[in-house]
């Protein structure tokens, strides 16, 4: 048996809903027989019959949803708790009537009506009650899981590449350089790689705490990252980056930065296809500023592209950066390079521009 078929908070909608719409076509048929014509009643039948199908098709929907059994139970409160509400009302306004003395006629009608639409109505309210308590619960569920995964990959994984940090440092003592087994080689080799991976964990957990928290920002020489990591890069790659960088240019934000000058160069050099590939790339500050720019001479980017790449959400290297550079109070840009090719350009504030805005409890950065 589905899910479906035995769900009791959609067979309940729907049983109520089909009891309704059943009552309704018994009383028009005996209607139909007493004013022996059938146009009136089927026309009260045609009001009653619209909110019993949008009911019955909500019934379904609710059986066939992801929601758990306490939002079901919620809805068909919402559900139930509609009809009466409308009903009551109803039927208060036909009891004042009655205590007056005026004529009611056919009562019977307006309140088939009104417990129909409030049933429905009741259902709507409660299915969209329901499912935004259900997106809360899962981006809370999505934010825990994120928050202990950073941990894990923050602690547990850092005290092992420490170790094997330990151990290279012990193997190339032990075993150097000249003795035939290339021992020291081996080590620096694996005591550069750890200290690669304990940088990745840091600033994928700077990102996370970026994305999903209340981040503590720090000042960061933004000039000192992209020396790094483009020296890192045409270490790796053919294509040649050069920079034009100034001695130091601090901006507010955290180690996730790196990820921002990272996912830029790494994305010039790798869809560069010209015949003499270069990517350049510039820190400069301005008054108020921190740019950095990173140029290629590659395919370039069409309009629909670039709207595409800049759009709200993480998919992607850039949508990760546009994300990032926004949280640190900056924007992201692309423009066409000349001849050929694209511009990025990432634009921080300055420690001084920020520091009317700074975290609480963080002291306002002193200039460069």
């Amino acid at each position: 048996m589905s899910r479906r078929s035995r769900d009791p908070p959609s067979l309940l909608v729907g049983g109520f809903a089909a009891a309704l719409l059943a009552l309704a076509v018994a009383y028009h048929l005996v209607e139909m027989q007493a004013l022996s014509r059938t146009t009136g009643p089927l026309l009260a039948l045609s009001l009653e019959a619209g909110p019993g199908a949008v009911l019955l098709y909500g019934a379904h929907r609710l059986a066939g949803s992801e929601l758990d059994a306490e939002n079901r139970w919620t809805v068909c409160s919402w559900t139930l708790g509609g009809a009466v509400g409308f009903l009551g009302v109803m039927w208060a306004t036909v009891a004042v009537r009655q205590f007056e003395g005026r004529e009611t006629a056919e009562p019977a009608f307006p309140l088939l009506v009104a417990t129909l639409v409030g049933a429905a109505a009741g259902f709507a309210a409660g299915y969209h009650n329901a499912r935004a308590r259900s997106d809360v619960h899962e981006a809370r569920t999505v934010a825990d899981a994120l928050a202990f995964v950073n941990r894990f990959i923050r602690h547990d994984l850092r005290n092992d590449l420490s170790a094997i940090r330990g151990h290279a440092d012990l193997l190339a003592e032990e075993r150097p350089t000249g003795d035939g087994a290339g021992g020291a080689d081996s080590a620096e080799v694996i005591g550069a790689k750890a200290d690669e991976a304990m940088t990745r964990i840091e600033t994928s957990g700077a990102v996370a705490e970026t994305l999903v928290d209340d981040p503590d920002f720090e000042r960061v020489d933004l000039a000192a990252v992209v020396a790094e990591i483009a020296d890192g890069v045409e270490s790796t790659h053919t294509v040649p980056v050069s920079t034009d960088l100034p001695e130091k240019a601090t901006v507010v934000a955290n180690a996730g930065v790196r990820s921002v000058v990272d996912n830029l160069i790494e994305n010039a050099v790798e869809h560069n296809d010209a015949d003499d590939p270069r990517v350049r790339v510039a820190v400069a500050r301005t008054d108020e500023t921190v740019r950095l720019t990173v140029r290629d001479d590659g395919p370039g980017l069409s309009e629909a592209k670039r709207e595409s790449l800049l759009e709200d959400g993480l998919d992607g290297g850039l949508g990760l950066v546009r994300t990032l550079v926004d949280r640190y109070g900056g924007e992201l840009s692309v423009e066409d390079n000349q001849p050929r090719g694209a511009v990025f350009v990432a634009e921080f504030p300055r420690p001084e521009a920020r520091s009317g805005r700074s975290a609480p409890g963080e002291a306002a950065p002193a200039p460069d």
